[in-house]
């Protein structure tokens, strides 16, 4: 076997071997870039305003009351801690709720926060918040993208060779243009 027939070989099966990771990859890199104020790729974070009895005048919050809140609301979640943020206001924390008590007026304003299921998880890798293992996953990954660029650029036949340096160069100057006259 001549170098240039295991090149091939092995371009092709590393490839297939890439092609779950890549796509995976892909839906979350294109969801990460859109994070905003509005959107979160790996939560749905819903706000709710509504109205529960006002605290009587004068009182002090206290765990009955935070109780009570949570009762009218019908909240069941676990409950975490409760922080005194004003005079007139209470934040009570719940298992992915927060709730913002205003005593004076009896408004209610939750923030709900659900996992976004399969893109939570996606982003989770993508990130590389569970670091140790999938670290080393990640790497070997990046490694066998970069024997895929090189192991490509040495199939590239004569007659399309013009072509192949093009695209070639134009893959490495959107990034290097960027860096310069845009950052």
């Amino acid at each position: 076997m001549n170098w240039k027939k295991i090149n091939y070989i092995l371009h092709r099966d590393i490839g297939l071997l890439c092609i779950g990771l890549t796509l995976l990859y892909a839906i979350s890199g294109v969801v990460v870039n859109h994070i905003s104020h509005d959107f979160n790729p790996s939560y749905k974070i819903e706000k709710i305003t509504s109205q529960v009895s006002p605290a009587p005048k004068g009182a002090v919050p206290d765990m009955v009351m935070v109780k009570s809140v949570l009762t009218e609301l019908e909240e069941y979640g676990k409950f975490k801690n409760v922080a005194f943020i004003s005079p007139d206001n209470i934040r009570i924390f719940v298992e992915g709720n927060t709730i913002d008590y205003f005593l004076s007026s009896g408004t209610v304003v939750q923030e709900k926060v659900q996992k976004r299921p399969f893109l939570y998880e996606l982003n989770y890798l993508h990130l590389n918040k569970p670091k140790k293992s999938w670290t080393y996953a990640a790497d070997i990954y990046a490694i066998l993208l970069g024997f895929l660029a090189i192991s490509g650029l040495l199939m590239i036949r004569k007659k399309t060779i013009k072509r192949g340096v093009i695209l070639t160069a134009i893959g490495f100057i959107i990034p290097i243009g960027y860096i310069i006259f845009l950052l």
